[in-house]
């Protein structure tokens, strides 16, 4: 529904059919004329062709209420119609039933005119208005009768413009109430699948810090078999952390795979700082020597849930860089408070013979820096990653929610 087409269709909801409106005044202005309620107004032209019967103020009244039929479908016809057999009613005498008539036309028209149609009908009011006024005046009329014509004439022609006016601005507010209401619908829309769209995007963010890791403790583990003397003991062992981080990273690509396919999917659960023991537990798994500093009990008290997720998911990805770039190398993990929230993370690699450093590491595997340092820029913070001729470092300064 548009603005243009309220009006019309609020009349056709609150006001009768048409056929049954327009036999109604036609059946009073019949009962009217037979009580003799005619002869109304008298002037110059009113009145000047007084009928030898009273039945004759039926045909403008007939025309009249022939107009209300065609004042929805076309109103500038009808309220034409209408004018005319209001002029003819009045050179009559006029009568009370056609007055009726009329003004139920020019009320429809006014409700469904266009701008310019208003503006017409505005302007036609003020010169009936005026018009007959003045001109009493001028022909000699005392003043307080051509205030008198003024005010009849008035409340005919300026009143149901008026009530109109008002009905039509009451359904465009009515109108642009519902438009807003729409607007509000389909942003709020918007804003879901805007917030879905992101959470996909997070979890495809995940895919690389979760499954990856699972994929190279694969590929470390058989590439470390693969390296040394067969040995039944040493390689079943090996075959069982292989298939441990197979059916691992199994279950973390179902779980995405179910959680991407949802219409509305659920947020993934958050690593905290707490899990930092097992992930260094399965580094060290990996043949990687680490050791985890600065991590007590209450280490996770005020940080925040994605800054926790942000401390393990780099620390995760550091360590997979260094079994993979500095195998047989010390590193070391240490997590301190900033105090309101934040953390300080560094992960040291001791460079080994033949260990890659970390501008290999970052050619070899630019994806992980690039998500490291996203992680870290996603919570405010900031990563650096540094090499020196015995070590590399990445550090992450990640300053809590209240800072």
């Amino acid at each position: 529904m548009t603005i243009e087409q309220t009006p019309a269709q609020a009349v056709a909801r609150t006001r009768w059919p048409d056929p049954v409106a327009a036999a109604a005044t036609f059946a009073l202005g019949a009962l009217l004329v037979a009580l003799g309620v005619t002869g109304l107004w008298s002037g110059a032209f009113v009145g000047a062709g007084t009928p030898e019967s009273d039945w004759w103020y039926l045909l403008p009244l007939a025309v009249a209420c022939g107009a209300m039929l065609l004042k929805r479908r076309a109103p500038r016809i009808a309220l034409v119609i209408a004018t005319g057999a209001l002029l003819a009613d009045l050179y009559l005498g006029s009568s009370l039933g056609t007055l009726l008539a009329f003004y139920d036309v020019l009320y429809s028209a006014a409700i469904a005119a266009t701008p310019r149609l208003r503006r017409v009908l505005v302007g036609g009011a003020v010169v009936g208005i005026a018009g007959p006024a003045l001109a009493a005046l001028f022909v000699g009329a005392d003043l307080r009768v051509a205030l008198f014509v003024a005010l009849q004439l008035f409340a005919l022609l300026a009143t149901p413009l008026w009530w109109a006016s008002d009905v039509r601005k009451r359904n465009e507010i009515i109108a642009l109430a519902a438009e807003r209401t729409a607007d509000l619908e389909r942003i709020h829309t918007l804003s879901r699948e805007r917030a879905v769209a992101d959470e996909r995007t997070a979890m495809a963010r995940e895919v690389h810090d979760v499954v990856a890791s699972h994929m190279s403790a694969i590929a470390i583990r058989s590439a470390a078999a693969l390296a040394t003397p067969p040995d039944a003991g040493r390689d079943r062992a090996a075959l069982e952390a292989i298939r441990e981080s197979a059916l691992a990273a199994h279950g973390d690509m179902r779980s995405m795979i179910t959680l991407l396919r949802a219409t509305t999917p659920a947020p993934l659960e958050a690593a905290t700082i707490a899990d930092l023991g097992p992930l260094v537990d399965r580094a060290r798994d990996m043949g990687v020597s680490v050791a985890l500093q600065g991590v007590g009990p209450d280490a996770a008290a005020d940080v925040d849930p994605q800054t926790q997720n942000t401390v393990y998911r780099i620390t995760q990805e550091a360590l997979v860089n260094a079994a993979k770039h500095a195998p047989g190398g010390h590193v070391v993990v240490r997590v301190s408070a900033l105090g309101e929230g934040g953390i300080d993370l560094s992960v040291r690699s001791a460079r080994t013979v033949g260990g890659a450093s970390a501008e290999a590491s970052s050619a070899h595997d630019g994806v992980g820096l690039v998500t490291m340092a996203e992680r870290a820029r996603a919570v405010g913070g900031e990563l650096d990653v540094r090499s020196t001729d015995t070590e590399w470092v990445v550090a992450a300064r990640l300053p809590g929610a209240g800072s």
